[in-house]
């Protein structure tokens, strides 16, 4: 069995010709919206061996605070440019090329391409994945490279809205 935790990145201040998209932080209401999602993450006591978001800011803050929340060291938080520049196809691609020894992990990106990654496992589909929104999957699989045709059983979605 093979979990998979797919996260947007908090709310982030607006674009602005001033700041380089990557370097757009999140706001203060961001950061207290993931606090609150990874608190509710918590109360599982989820397992998270491999946690994989976009180099941009607000994607890396909003994975090292919930990394924090869950006693996950920041070590085991890496950066890959193809959450920020890539498709749903190249996030698939990073999640199947994964050690097998890693059972479970989590992905921190944007839309529209992180909600088209939950969509190819999250039942009832989602139009829009809300900023601090999480899509966790059980898939029915001990080999990453097999997780397009495993069976997917939900775990839970959850945005800030919601708790």
């Amino acid at each position: 069995m093979k979990t998979v935790y797919i996260v947007r990145h908090g709310k982030a201040v607006p674009a602005s010709a001033n700041v380089a998209d990557a370097d757009r932080l999140l706001t203060d209401t961001g950061v207290a919206r993931t606090w609150k999602v990874a608190q509710y993450m918590a109360e599982s006591k989820p397992v998270i061996d491999h946690i994989i978001a976009s180099p941009a800011e607000r994607a890396f803050t909003t994975a090292l605070i919930i990394a924090d929340k869950l006693g996950i060291q920041a070590a085991k938080v890496v950066a890959e440019e193809k959450l920020f520049t890539g498709d749903d196809t190249d996030a698939i691609e990073l999640i199947e090329a994964l050690d097998d020894s890693v059972n479970s992990v989590m992905i921190v990106g944007h839309n529209p391409v992180i909600t088209m990654v939950a969509n190819r496992f999250a039942s009832p589909k989602l139009d829009s994945l809300p900023t601090t929104g999480v899509v966790s999957v059980h898939l029915d699989t001990d080999k990453w490279v097999d997780l397009k045709k495993a069976k997917v059983i939900q775990n839970f979605t959850v945005w800030p809205g919601m708790l």
